[in-house]
């Protein structure tokens, strides 16, 4: 991938995302580091209303299950303290926070080509549409929630740690293509597993090291350095809201009650590529 301006040139940046602690500390860190300009905010609540109206009833009561378990298990509580913790101390947003239904719709990709930002980041947000991608100039990385391309689509760490599969419990930075979480690899996350880790400990932790490493890499795109990309090999899985099921976390609740899921001491890890 071509460097970018060089030293001395400020890397415009957008944000597209939702409205997870994720997200909202990645935009504090992205504001603070770089020349973020504008974020493009895709709520969950849109997001749903989506689902609605397309008549996806299944994928959309999968998905208020897992907002229903992270409240009532005081998941929802947890994150956000761990995010809201890691955002102190860092200055307030400045740049402009655009609501929108879908990042998709006609307004949001006139906004994000208006803007023309060297690099535009995604967390979070549905799949990104094939206009809203050939409009949008410069780079686009997605941050994924999972070791690809083992662990494509939804809840990456959950299927990755109950499969005991702890050397690819991580997040994933990539370019963005038209092909759901299938675009060339920049880099990959692990963080340190602990014996007493939940799958939501290390989905937090693996997206605070996958965030800093985003904002590292920007900054070396930003002093010229070209970034490499490496295509990912065709395997993997691609998990949906619907396969994280109340009998699957049930059953690893009782292995882990019963200390047939033991979690081993690894040390953090990072590469460039895939």
């Amino acid at each position: 991938m071509p460097a970018s301006g060089g030293p001395g040139t400020r890397l415009r940046v957008v944000l597209l995302c939702s409205d997870d602690p994720l997200h909202t500390y990645l935009r504090t860190l992205l504001a603070a580091r770089l020349d973020l300009v504008a974020t493009v905010l895709e709520p969950g609540d849109a997001q749903r209303r989506r689902q609605r109206r397309k008549r996806r009833h299944y994928d959309l009561a999968a998905r208020r299950y897992q907002e229903w378990r992270s409240r009532i298990t005081g998941r929802s509580r947890r994150r956000a303290r761990f995010f809201d913790r890691l955002a102190e101390g860092l200055p307030p947003v400045e740049s402009p926070c655009h609501t929108v239904e879908s990042v998709n719709d006609r307004s949001a990709r006139e906004l994000v080509a208006e803007l023309a930002p060297e690099l535009t980041v995604v967390c979070g947000t549905m799949i990104l549409g094939r206009r809203l991608l050939t409009s949008t100039p410069g780079v686009i990385v997605n941050l994924h929630g999972g070791w690809l391309p083992e662990y494509r689509g939804n809840h990456g760490y959950y299927f990755a740690y109950k499969a005991g599969d702890w050397e690819r419990i991580g997040a994933t930075l990539h370019l963005v293509v038209p092909t759901l979480d299938a675009g060339p690899v920049l880099a990959r996350v692990r963080p340190e597993t602990r014996p007493r880790d939940t799958d939501e400990r290390l989905s937090a932790r693996a997206g605070q090291l996958a965030a800093l490493r985003l904002v590292e890499l920007a900054l070396a795109y930003e002093q010229g350095t070209t970034l490499t990309a490496v295509p990912q090999p065709d395997r993997g899985t691609t998990y949906r809201h619907r396969d994280r099921t109340p009998t699957g976390e049930l059953l690893l609740w009782a292995r882990r009650r019963a200390g047939r899921h033991r979690v081993p001491v690894r040390p953090a890890y990072r590469d460039g590529g895939a």
